[in-house]
């Protein structure tokens, strides 16, 4: 079952009916975090897809877009849990972009994905796109790219990715506020908002460890030999003259 909520909750007897309609899914294989599908927004028609995608991912992915396209008040950025994976999307320009991702993968440095996918897209093939009539139609031309951008995201505790977390800190909270306001628009449960908004914090407070832990490994790389001989120096010093 898809939700907003990032902590799995029992709904409520008041929250099945409209839950009843939300698409569900049996048990899948090991999935690949950033596996990433790009698509028509009004019809849901695969353009891109990430290679390596197993076809039971394909098939949720599909009828995860045809719902956006059956929707006019689908929210143009959100992330949906379901089991112990997340999917991101941003929709811009009438394209969906949608990474999935397991649980422990930071929502804000995917989210940073998908705005760098597209970007890159809409640069290259922004005024191709209403030639597009096809399924995978700009397969061919953007999946290198694509897998480009994929592999420089893929570690999220790789120097780069913890520096652009530490960067960008503030923007997971707008993301995620902009998502609550138009999740309660849609009359969700305010409880369910309150439990995102805990995982929040909580996630925040991660990236700030990780990227402390990380500029620590990063000056001890640098400066730890010449720290190490300073003082060494220095015992000898005061072992010679002081003792």
């Amino acid at each position: 079952r898809w939700s907003s909520s990032t902590r799995p909750r029992r709904p409520s007897l008041s929250s099945r009916a409209a839950d009843a309609a939300s698409p569900s899914f049996p048990p899948t294989p090991q999935m690949e975090n950033l596996t990433t599908f790009i698509a028509r927004a009004d019809t849901g028609m695969l353009l891109v897809e990430t290679m390596t995608t197993h076809p039971s991912w394909r098939n949720q992915a599909k009828q995860l877009l045809r719902s956006f396209s059956d929707s006019r008040d689908t929210p143009s950025r959100r992330s949906l849990q379901n089991g112990e994976f997340l999917i991101h999307y941003i929709i811009e320009r009438a394209v969906v972009y949608m990474t999935m991702c397991d649980k422990s993968y930071p929502k804000g440095l995917a989210f940073q994905f998908l705005e760098e996918v597209e970007q890159r897209f809409t640069r290259d093939l922004g005024r191709s796109l209403p030639t597009y009539d096809r399924p995978y139609a700009a397969q061919q031309v953007f999946d290198v790219a694509l897998d480009k951008l994929r592999r420089q995201y893929f570690d999220p505790h790789s120097p780069e990715n913890v520096a652009k977390m530490e960067k960008d800190i503030h923007a997971i909270h707008s993301i995620m506020v902009s998502n609550i306001q138009e999740v309660l628009k849609r009359g969700e449960k305010l409880e369910r908002m309150s439990d995102l908004s805990r995982d929040l914090v909580s996630e925040s407070k991660n990236f700030q460890k990780s990227a402390k832990y990380m500029n620590f490994q990063l000056l001890m790389k640098q400066y730890g030999f010449y720290a190490a001989g300073g003082l060494f120096t220095l015992l000898v010093l005061y072992w010679r003259f002081f003792r």
